[in-house]
């Protein structure tokens, strides 16, 4: 054996002794890599189904989800999205990405709604598309190749690696023991929300009574994956039935209510181009706490700045993003670079909307 074979196997060797100590939940994809390969499958998802920009329907959306992602293990900057098709459907892309059908937001109530959406936020918190991914790689290049990709590759949004993988996740499909976790943890999820777990049962049968719809490019949607038997029903019926809860409390129905498509935008827009910045979950709640306070000023201060900015609502988006990062922000920050950010945008009286962002 020569001594450059002599290293390879050494070196695959302590490759392997590395993941065999390695504790369970760590992973071969790194968490900044799963947000980009969700990145580009959610831009995947978006070229495939229009995105509904239905005020009043992302409104009661991202409500329903709220009393969910203050009990959520996994601190990502979850976003929730319609997408304009008239089957009742969902669906989880990793990093946080979670996609709900205009159909299934018109058939189903807020309980059976807020059971979907936390079916769909465990398939992200237990990684499950990524860690089918991660078989993938193992199965289809080999182990030395998927480090050689993963450590050595570039993966971020647009890279010919990262749509690479993203054609992977969109083509795997879940198992039905992660279709099961996701159902039962989905249902202790909404238990410890202070939501009624009772909801995951009637949101099963409304799922089992329109068993046909499906997302034929993007098999790991919520129908479609596995037929909806009754063990999977009555599964449901007994561990709801099991869980006690303390109802959460209702919202202050004077609190604006978040424009979430525009809002949407202006992410998109703050993470692109040469000074791009990188959501912090941390700043998305400080930004959304702050709307609450009406602030009206924006200030700079050692470690973090805060822009507020209020607009008549019929600006177009070039507008607004040209009026907050071309304007605002140089006005408010200077000179100065930052690397996170958090916003926030709701809906004031009169036709106008509000942005606050905060950066660091």
């Amino acid at each position: 054996m020569t001594t450059s074979c002599r290293v390879a196997l050494v070196a695959l060797a302590a490759t392997w002794l590395i993941l065999l100590s390695t504790p369970a939940r760590a992973a071969l994809i790194s968490e900044n890599q799963e947000v980009a390969i969700g990145k580009q499958t959610a831009a995947e998802v978006e070229r495939e189904y229009r995105v509904d920009t239905d005020l009043t329907r992302n409104e009661r959306l991202n409500r329903v989800a709220a009393p969910l992602l203050k009990v959520a293990e996994r601190k990502l900057a979850w976003r929730f999205r319609i997408l304009d098709d008239p089957q009742i459907n969902a669906l989880a892309v990793p990093g946080g990405f979670i996609y709900a059908t205009r159909g299934l937001m018109e058939q189903m109530p807020d309980r059976e709604l807020a059971f979907v959406l936390a079916h769909e936020i465990q398939h992200v918190e237990k990684r499950h598309s990524i860690r089918q991914l991660e078989a993938s790689l193992y199965r289809q290049v080999g182990l030395t190749a998927a480090l050689q990709l993963l450590t050595g590759g570039r993966i971020s949004q647009g890279t010919a690696n990262t749509i690479a993988l993203a054609n992977m996740v969109v083509a795997n499909r879940y198992t039905q023991d992660m279709e099961r976790e996701a159902d039962s943890d989905g249902i202790r999820m909404m238990a410890r929300a202070g939501l009624d777990p009772r909801g995951a049962v009637d949101a099963l049968r409304t799922l089992q009574r329109n068993n046909k719809s499906s997302m034929p490019k993007f098999l790991n949607s919520l129908v479609g994956t596995h037929p909806l038997n009754q063990d999977r029903i009555r599964h449901a019926e007994e561990l709801a039935g099991s869980l006690a809860f303390t109802a959460a409390p209702v919202p202050d129905a004077q609190l604006p209510a978040t424009d979430s498509v525009r809002e949407a935008r202006v992410m998109l827009a703050l993470e692109s181009g040469p000074s791009a910045l990188s959501p912090d979950p941390d700043l998305m709640r400080l930004a959304l706490d702050l709307q609450a306070t009406s602030p009206s000023e924006g200030r700079l201060e050692e470690t973090q700045g805060l822009v507020v900015w209020a607009f008549p609502e019929n600006l177009t988006e070039s507008q607004i993003n040209h009026g907050l990062m071309a304007q605002e922000m140089p006005r408010v920050l200077g000179s100065r670079t930052f690397q996170r950010y958090g916003v926030s945008m709701v809906q004031l009286p009169e036709g106008r909307r509000r942005v606050v962002l905060v950066v660091r």
